[in-house]
């Protein structure tokens, strides 16, 4: 007879978590050639830019918090960095962003990864004031893209965010390539 009384507590439970996903959006950037699912509308600020060689680059940050009352409660961010005026530097990017990634905390996943067929390194990263940070960290073209979501370690990892991320051409078509290589778009 108790479980009958729970029934509606799990509803009730389901549709605030449900309301509280449906805050979240795709947003579409085709400045910097990307779009990624984020929970509201995104700030956006310049911020200096230091490469491992040291060139002083400008990167784009764009970020949104979650409600702090939501399952998926944390901030999320995607950080572009034009490398067009150090394309030799281009090579090791993803390696340089990783470093900086793994020195805010204790690496709990490390490993290559793609989006599209696209070179990336995910991460999680667990820090000392038990946060999770999980990145991806990927190149195209001239540009260096870097994803990231802190929450929390008791909140589900927000796999969906990491998901949503989708490099576009200069037409704001998807891109997407093969196994030879060829791009593909949708």
């Amino acid at each position: 007879m108790r479980f009958v009384g729970l029934i509606p507590a799990v509803l009730a439970l389901f549709f605030v978590n449900a309301a509280c996903a449906q805050e979240w959006d795709e947003y579409v950037n085709r400045e910097n050639f990307f779009t990624v699912n984020f929970p509201g509308e995104p700030t956006t600020q310049e911020i200096p830019y230091t490469t491992a060689k040291g060139t002083k680059l400008t990167a784009r940050v764009f970020t949104a918090t979650a409600d702090p009352k939501s399952i998926l409660a944390g901030t999320y961010s995607m950080t572009v960095v034009d490398y067009a005026s150090a394309p030799t530097e281009l090579g090791t990017a993803i390696e340089d962003a990783a470093k900086v990634a793994r020195a805010r905390g204790t690496p709990k996943y490390d490993e290559p990864g793609n989006v599209d067929r696209i070179k990336t390194q995910r991460m999680t990263v667990e820090t000392a004031d038990k946060r999770r940070i999980l990145s991806e960290i990927l190149v195209h073209g001239t540009r260096l893209y870097i994803m990231q979501a802190d929450t929390a370690m008791n909140v589900p990892p927000p796999a969906q965010f990491q998901a949503s991320v989708q490099i576009l051409d200069e037409n704001g078509t998807r891109i997407r390539y093969n196994a030879d290589g060829v791009t593909r778009q949708r």
